[in-house]
């Protein structure tokens, strides 16, 4: 019997490591569902969620841990899909601590699922500081308000500027 299992991967990043861990699902007759594959500096991070029989899942937990990296895996149980409409948000402003809490906290108290986040400060000599720069994949419910999102982002800091549209 098949099962689908989820995996976390990360480590220091090794040379054609996703090439290794895709040869060694594929020799237990596994296949990769989804994954998310991040590499930061050399240190390289990954959710993958594999298809394999289940009477393989120890081994090719075993063999990727060969591969001197932290793994951990849970075996999915079923899970009911709710219907949520996907939007791109995109914040930028100018840096400060604690921004990505409160940007995190809005969208908790909005119960927004954030799907993707990506952020980054930059250095700009022409203002003398950093300039925060955010991309996020959310996904909302059916009763979700546009407005209310945005007038809570806009209450964190006035300089905020905010991007919201659904995906491409």
């Amino acid at each position: 019997m098949n099962v689908q299992i989820m995996v976390t991967v990360n480590g220091s990043n090794q040379a054609d490591l996703v090439k290794v861990l895709s040869e060694k699902t594929h020799a237990l007759g596994g296949k990769w569902l989804n994954s998310k594959i991040s590499h930061i500096d050399d240190y390289f991070a990954g959710l993958i969620k594999i298809e394999i029989a289940s009477a393989h899942v120890e081994k090719l937990i075993a063999d990727f841990k060969s591969l001197a990296i932290n793994v951990e895996a849970a075996v999915l149980g079923s899970i009911t899909q709710q219907k949520h409409t996907h939007l791109d948000l995109s914040i930028d402003a100018k840096d400060r601590p604690g921004l990505v809490n409160d940007i995190s906290q809005v969208l908790s108290e909005n119960s927004i699922k954030v799907e993707n986040m990506e952020c980054h400060r930059l250095g700009l000599a022409d203002i003398s500081g950093t300039v925060f720069t955010s991309q996020f994949k959310i996904a909302v419910s059916d009763n979700f308000n546009k407005e209310q999102l945005i007038n809570s982002l806009q209450d964190i800091s006035s300089d905020l500027v905010i991007d919201l549209r659904a995906q491409s």
